[in-house]
């Protein structure tokens, strides 16, 4: 098979810097059994005895490459690979040999793939498409197969669609958020707007078929007027204000899910509502935020436009999400298709207001194309791993900020975008 046929985003773009970022300290690398033997086989010089190696999973029938005392992978020679160096690319594990993709087998059998942004080499100009990869994500989503089982998702918690449901919601939601033919800022609202109508209108879902799309295709084209002046009445308040600070800092969080320190956890929130306050800067809640209070939200923004190669590097991230639907299902934090909407049509003021102000910080007027790839690095790490997006309390409160008349404010904080996006 030369090619394979996989849910993405063609235009991702990346290319390996055979870099020092050690992009496994912050995730579990898992091997199968008979990846752990191929590895004590290589005799990789260095390394501690195989039972200090690997870590079993019973449940997963999985083992977990465990870390040193430097965080690092025990086949990591400071944070470079001992592997990849001695034997080279093909003798790592599987999960090693994906990164930076995230792959996804599903329950209707089919693939998709999207690339994290935590990794360097992901979002240059110079890499290769991902559209041009499609063979090689061919071969290792055959290899990878169904080994952690395969993903599954349900429309909302009220309205239990099944996948073949929300396989013909997303096709209108997909075409409506690629539609160039409608400023961003409208999508996003429209499609805020029409998650707030199938709330109040359950059966509209729970009947879809292949004419939703047109459908909600058609919604838009009729209703684009009244939805353009809805958005541009969105007013900001002080409430408003407050969350959307809140919110960033949900997204600035890094937070540890095997740490259940009490003390780590109040030094957390501490800290939290010392950045949320302005009283420190956002660097405090993660270090690779840029140097500036929260006193600059929202207003960031407002005095500074988003150049092309900034936006083009956005979209990236955005339909990279929207395209392969990993902002949902049971793999991905268990979030329902509804939610995980919500939750990336949230992310977009999020990453703009980080944007504004990493420019700011290097006293630029013109949000360029490295200030939003450092934004969407901070976002994409916390998108699909924080636990705060997972408590009971932030889906209520997600839903809520995701109501068109608040979203119309947030979306109001947007820099200036470039003509025609």
């Amino acid at each position: 098979m030369n090619r394979f046929e996989c849910d993405l985003y063609p235009e991702q773009r990346s290319r390996c810097l055979c870099c020092d970022s050690g992009c496994c300290d912050r995730f579990e690398i898992a091997v199968t059994p008979e990846e752990a033997q191929s590895l004590e086989a290589l005799h990789i010089p260095g390394t501690p005895p195989a039972e200090e190696c690997f870590t079993p999973i019973p449940e997963r029938k999985e083992l977990i490459l465990n870390k040193g005392a430097d965080h690092h992978c025990v086949f990591a020679d400071g944070k470079l690979c001992k592997i990849h160096k001695l034997r080279g690319y093909a003798a790592k594990p599987l999960v090693c040999r994906i990164f930076p993709f995230h792959i996804e087998h599903w329950r209707d059998g089919r693939i998709s793939a999207e690339l994290r942004f935590i990794c360097p080499g992901v979002g240059r100009p110079d890499g290769k498409r991902s559209g041009d990869l499609l063979g090689e994500l061919g071969i290792l989503a055959r290899q990878l197969g169904f080994r952690r089982g395969a993903n599954d998702c349900i429309y909302s918690e009220t309205i239990p669609a099944p996948l073949e449901t929300v396989r013909k919601i997303h096709c209108g939601f997909r075409t409506l958020l690629h539609d160039a033919a409608y400023p961003f800022p409208l999508r996003c609202y429209a499609a805020a707007r029409i998650l707030e109508f199938h709330m109040h209108e359950p059966e509209s879902i729970r009947s879809a078929d292949d004419s939703f799309a047109d459908d909600l295709t058609a919604f838009v084209r009729k209703a684009a007027p009244e939805l353009d002046a809805e958005l541009r009445s969105g007013r900001m308040d002080a409430l408003i204000r407050a969350e959307l600070r809140s919110l960033i800092c949900g997204y600035l969080r890094d937070d540890n899910l095997l740490d259940r320190s009490i003390g780590r956890r109040l030094r957390s929130m501490v800290t939290h509502l010392r950045v949320y306050s302005g009283k420190s800067p956002i660097s405090e809640l993660n270090p690779a935020a840029p140097q500036y209070t929260m006193r600059a939200i929202p207003a960031a923004a407002a005095s500074l436009r988003c150049s092309n190669d900034a936006m083009e590097l956005f979209f990236e991230w955005f339909y990279g999400k929207l395209d392969s639907m990993h902002f949902c299902g049971t793999r991905c934090h268990n979030y329902t298709y509804e939610y995980g909407v919500r939750h990336l049509l949230l992310s977009v003021p999020v990453v703009m207001q980080l944007a504004a102000v990493t420019a700011l910080a290097a006293e630029k007027e013109t949000i360029d194309r490295d200030e939003m790839l450092r934004s969407v690095r901070l976002a994409d790490f916390s998108f699909g791993r924080s636990p705060f997006f997972r408590l009971r309390a932030a889906k209520r409160w997600l839903r809520r900020l995701a109501e068109p008349k608040r979203y119309a404010a947030l979306l109001g904080t947007l820099p200036a975008l470039p003509a025609g996006m």
